[in-house]
């Protein structure tokens, strides 16, 4: 098979050399992440990579430093999922730690199929077949309870709202697409360059220079039709909404003991009914508090005196809350799942759910969603009905701890002064980092959206603020509104653009109104989910088999 694109293998060079190139290629996709504002580094941070693979002979090599370059990659952008800087607390430390230094291992899979597919079928087929590789990777690994899409690679993007516009079709897999590819037309350029293989004015390297062009700005323009074409639509509903940031501290919460958990929730619940007051001069529609803002099992038949007097209170208001809370089930002992506690002496078994709830003034407790998504190991073992002998030595005891996993998706109705209703839904903070399960309640109904969060475990780091900026993804995606309230920050309003309004900072107590609208016509994405992501899995499936059934070639192109 002949090609237009030539490469030589690049000669193998000393160990500081190889070094060189995959701590680089780590710290620019790492860098590439929010807050940093440098996001365009993505689409070059593969290169160095590249270039290290031309140079290495033997598959092990090629793992052995694909690892140095997730690992370097990791220890940037999610440094912070330790606690290191705060609290100090052990689990977290040692959760923290493991993600840094096992996560990186799970690259290995697409890059074996990508040094497979290239040692079978030419270095020309393996770059082609690395972009569908990839982002077959990241679909994948976003579907099993080991998941963790908070790095997918177009997360980088998030604070580049005019290329994102495309994830109302792709998602954020189609940004990883376009940093991907970029990543290889950039390589092949230098790599012919730096070889003498081409001129800079060879037809070839023209040809790859305008096609880099078209990859890079090709999105910006796209991006900006479709804001246009978003802003001449007509607006739904106008609802005016309320936000309450407390800066709570997470680790003083829960207290230490019942007397002590009974003070702090006085003292917390006094913070939100004093600020709702304030808020509720300016009439809006809905009120939202933050994570957990009930820190106390208020729904259970012991705690209805606390229960009631906070609803006495909300009435007053007159305004609807939703608002984060524990919700407990008892189960028997045959029908408890494996993941739930017993209660001491008796055959009754419990479990809490991270869940939320809409309080309507003069109506009954509504509807309780309960978190579904949750965060491995720091809120449920992935998979602990397989692994059961994990499940007491790996409980993490701060706050409730251990919870359960919620089965069904909950669309609220918030009823409207002038007798009409409208629906929304909820994430409950990590939740919102999946698309396709933020996509499933807008095709249930959802005409805007809410996250409700604590992002305070880590300090002043980088993890609050990504979380906050991949809110302008599913904004995006689904052209919806998001409410977003958390503890201590960052909070805002979030509009179908991407765009945050009303944004506040970390570790400040914060209250606030602002204007949304309501929408209930489905996006591309919310009708189709995935569908290109799956379609890259499929071609990516395709290249494997391909590869399988083909007798192994020289690596570089002929």
């Amino acid at each position: 098979m002949t090609s237009a694109i030539d490469l030589k293998r690049l000669p193998d060079t000393s160990l500081r050399h190889r070094l060189a190139l995959a701590i680089l290629s780590g710290a620019m996709l790492g860098f590439a992440f929010p807050p940093s504002p440098f996001y365009s580094l993505a689409y070059v941070g593969l290169v160095p990579f590249f270039l290290l693979v031309e140079m290495l002979e033997g598959t092990w090599r090629i793992l052995r430093y694909s690892y140095l370059v997730m690992l370097i990659f990791h220890c940037i952008t999610v440094y912070w999922a330790g606690g290191f800087t705060h609290s100090n607390d052990p689990w977290m430390m040692s959760a923290g730690a493991a993600l840094l230094l096992v996560h990186p291992l799970f690259y290995w899979l697409p890059i074996l199929l990508f040094v497979l597919v290239r040692r079978r079928l030419g270095s020309f087929a393996g770059l082609l077949a690395f972009p569908f590789l990839w982002i077959a990777y990241e679909y994948s690994h976003s579907l099993s309870e080991f998941s963790f899409p908070w790095i997918t690679l177009g997360n980088s993007q998030a604070y580049d709202l005019h290329r994102i516009q495309i994830a109302e079709y792709t998602s954020v897999y189609g940004l990883s697409f376009i940093i991907i590819a970029f990543n290889v037309l950039a390589f092949v350029l230098v790599i012919n360059l730096a070889t003498g293989k081409w001129k800079f004015r060879a037809p070839e390297a023209v040809i790859v220079f305008c096609t880099l062009i078209l990859v890079y700005v090709g999105p910006w323009l796209v991006g900006e039709l479709l804001h246009i074409r978003h802003k001449n639509q007509p607006a739904g509903r106008t609802l005016k909404v309320g936000v309450v940031q407390p800066n709570i501290d997470p680790w003083e919460k829960w207290g230490q003991g019942y007397a002590s958990k009974l003070d702090s929730y006085r003292l917390q619940l006094a913070t939100y009914v004093r600020e709702s007051k304030a808020l509720s001069s300016r009439t809006p529609d809905l009120i939202v508090w933050p994570e957990t803002a009930i820190p106390l099992r208020i729904l259970l038949p012991q705690n209805y005196s606390y229960l009631s007097s906070l609803r006495a209170e909300l009435d007053a208001i007159g305004i609807p809350v939703f608002t984060g809370l524990p919700y407990t089930r008892y189960y028997d002992s045959a029908s408890a799942p494996v993941t739930a506690n017993r209660i001491e002496s008796s055959n009754v078994y419990y479990e809490d759910f991270n869940s939320a709830t809409l309080l309507v003034p003069q109506q009954p407790v509504g509807p309780i969603y309960k978190k579904m998504v949750l965060v491995p190991y720091a809120e449920r073992i992935p998979y602990a009905e397989t692994f059961r002998f994990l499940i007491e030595p790996l409980k993490w005891n701060v706050g409730i701890g251990s919870w359960g996993k919620g089965e069904d998706t909950v669309v609220f109705s918030l009823p409207l002064r002038a007798g009409e209703a409208v629906k929304f839904a909820a994430m409950i903070c990590y939740e919102s980092v999946y698309p396709n399960f933020v996509r499933l309640f807008v095709g249930r109904g959802a005409e805007f959206l809410v996250i409700i969060t604590n992002d305070s475990w880590w300090g002043n780091t980088s993890g609050a603020y990504q979380h906050a900026s991949y809110a302008s993804f599913r904004a995006i995606e689904n052209r919806r509104w998001i409410i977003r309230a958390a503890n201590g920050g960052i909070s805002g309003l979030v509009d179908p653009a991407g765009r945050i309004h009303d944004e506040t900072t970390l570790y400040t107590a914060a209250t606030f109104d602002g204007e949304i609208q309501s929408n209930s016509k489905l996006t591309f994405y919310a009708r189709h989910g995935d569908l290109f992501a799956q379609i890259c899995l499929f071609f990516g499936a395709l290249f494997v088999a391909l590869a399988f059934i083909s007798r192994p070639r020289k690596s570089e192109i002929a």
